[in-house]
């Protein structure tokens, strides 16, 4: 007897048409089985990685899970550099690894750290990568990245659904006043004409002095909050407003004291720092306060409702920041926490003028437990005064030495970049999500000259990569404008187990392809419960076959396979196994794939 079996998901994505220069990136994407079975006793593990959209160059890593309990709290490393809480932690990294567009194979020895064999178990492993192959790519003209000019980049609507474009906010760096003067706030929709002047929203808001930070309202983007540092009293204040679009935003005098949550601190030489607001997307708005001025004595995370402006709870981190050693060995008594990202319930903090970075929960119940991991001075990675030559060896709160580190951010998976000024000719160094030190990486064509920021987007969408500043020029002068390059990570699990590891997924299922938008090429992924022949067909919106994409055997488990449309027009397709599919056309750049699957099985 013959079964019919008919799995079916729809999805949604674009092909650009050519109707003018925006800004389309091909994002880079890689995939690897989801799970796979390991004996763990010295054999080769193939991990077949795939890449599309374009090259990478990354590694491997393979961290406990589940363990964070059992592993609590451990401080080791040379110069106790790395701090971890209760939080699952690496074993094994891989050297960086080429990876080009197409499949290639890893191969694992089971060896982790000092080459002892790894103990049979269950383990999460992560592949990190980032494109440094092809030239950075324009995102718009008309926004800069300045070291003093903090932004936000906006990737999900009020209601929770991801953006199909993400929005570039915040504040160029501006000169201080005495006395409030009227400041651009700007807006860019990512995936636009980098050219067209006339697509930069902006409102002003009046106050006096950078820097300043930027935060929506989480369930209402008409209103924002910006911060802003008086010279008079060392006040800080963040103050909330409604945007009127190109013209002068109104301050909203029902929040906070009169419009504004507002702190003290000493006015120093330089400037009493902090750097937020970040929002939550739900109850808080957060601050960090520090001195990069260096004589400062306190570090600590101010929690401020986002509803009413009222504080909530500060967290502190002084013993984590401020070092006497340091400066009595001619360093800063504190340079940070300065830098602040949000992501998944978390924090990262950095600062220019430090070692120290730090991921921090944020929901904490205890105190005692906010911090997740740390690195300090003893790793290389964002390290101070680690050459034999220092004059101040290992003193880790010092601006006058590099790298410099201008703001930290966040993937989704958790790894942790910073941008790596005055360490030659890279761009950006890199933390694990244990906050292991992956040293430092250059983009193609990278040079020794200044990195002012480097951000990550990565939500699954057409516009996931690294957005960064242009120092490749022959010009000494910095373009400070935003340019692109591709980056992803993804994770799975290696496991003994034969129950977790090896189970196929119980139903035919089609992932979000991506990119969306995409062009000219896309990646479908999908899993299949049984092994079989599977076929992948295109159809237009007339329903007549165009391509196939898959004719062949495939075993249970997650495949992908890209299509690439470059000789089609944009329009409607539909992407389907087995089964023709008709649907009515829509307009020219919008297309929906359908995707189905038939197997038959016989008994």
């Amino acid at each position: 007897m013959k079964k019919l079996i008919v799995f079916a998901i729809v999805m949604a994505f674009t092909v650009t048409a050519a109707f003018g220069a925006t800004f389309a990136p091909s994002p880079m994407k890689i995939s690897a089985p989801a799970s796979m079975l390991y004996d763990f006793t010295g054999q080769n593990l193939t991990i077949p990685i795939k890449v599309a959209g374009a090259p990478a160059a990354g590694h491997v890593l393979l961290f406990t899970k589940d363990k964070g309990t059992s592993i609590g709290k451990v401080k080791n490393g040379y110069l106790g550099w790395h701090y971890v809480s209760k939080i699952d932690t690496c074993v094994y990294v891989s050297p960086l690894q080429a990876f080009p567009v197409g499949t290639t194979d890893f191969i694992w020895d089971g060896r982790g750290e000092g080459g002892a064999l790894v103990p049979a178990g269950e383990y999460t492993y992560y592949i990190y990568g980032y494109d440094n192959v092809t030239t950075r790519v324009q995102v718009t003209k008309h926004i800069s990245i300045d070291p003093w000019g903090y932004r936000t980049i906006v990737t999900h609507n009020e209601d929770g659904t991801p953006k199909a474009q993400p929005w570039w906010c915040g504040a160029r760096a501006f000169t201080s006043k005495a006395d409030p003067v009227l400041r651009p706030v700007f807006k860019w929709v990512i995936g636009t004409d980098p050219e067209d002047a006339t697509l930069l929203e902006s409102t002003q808001v009046k106050v006096t002095t950078s820097p300043g930070g930027f935060a929506y309202l989480p369930t209402n983007y008409k209103y924002f909050f910006f911060e802003s540092l008086r010279k008079e009293g060392g006040i800080k204040d963040v103050k909330k407003w409604e945007w009127v679009p190109n013209g002068e935003a109104v301050l909203q005098t029902e929040w906070g004291d009169e419009g504004m949550f507002t702190w003290n601190g000493p006015w120093l030489a330089g400037s009493t720092y902090s750097q937020g607001p970040v929002s939550d997307g739900k109850d808080y708005l957060i601050e960090t306060i520090s001195d990069i001025t260096g004589q400062g004595n306190e570090a600590k995370i101010v929690y401020i409702d986002v509803n009413d402006g009222t504080e909530i709870k500060k967290l502190d981190l002084t013993d984590w920041w401020v070092s006497v050693e340091d400066y009595n060995a001619k360093g800063q008594l504190a340079s940070g926490p300065a830098e602040v990202n949000f992501r998944n319930g978390k924090i990262a903090l950095g600062g220019h003028g430090t070692c120290m970075n730090q991921l921090v929960n944020v929901y904490y119940e205890d105190e005692a437990d906010a911090v997740l991991w740390a690195n300090d001075n003893g790793d290389y990675t964002g390290d101070h005064n680690f050459e034999p030559t220092s004059a101040k060896p290992w003193v880790c709160n010092d601006y006058n030495v590099g790298p410099y580190k201008y703001n930290v951010s966040l993937d989704a998976n958790m790894f942790c970049i910073f941008p790596s000024f005055d360490m030659g000719a890279v761009s950006f160094g890199l933390y694990a999500p244990d906050g292991t030190g992956l040293s430092y990486h250059a983009l193609a064509g990278e040079t020794a000259k200044q990195k002012y920021g480097i951000e990550c987007i990565d939500y699954d969408s057409a516009y996931d990569g690294l957005y960064m500043t242009n120092n490749l020029s022959g010009s000494t002068t910095i373009d400070r404008t935003v340019w692109y390059v591709g980056h992803d990570s993804i994770k799975g699990i290696i496991s003994n187990q034969v129950g977790v590891a090896d189970a196929a997924p119980a139903a035919f299922a089609v992932a979000q392809n991506t990119p969306n938008p995409f062009n000219p090429t896309t990646t479908i992924n999908f899993s299949i419960p049984k092994a079989g022949k599977v076929t992948v067909d295109v159809f237009n919106a007339a329903g007549q076959k165009v391509d196939t994409i898959v004719n062949s055997q495939m075993t249970a488990g997650s495949h992908s396979v890209n299509w690439n449309a470059a000789k089609f027009s944009a329009g409607v397709y539909f992407c389907t196994e087995g089964e023709k599919a008709t649907r009515a056309a829509s307009p020219l750049v919008s297309e929906i794939v359908e995707c189905s699957r038939s197997a038959r099985d016989r008994e």
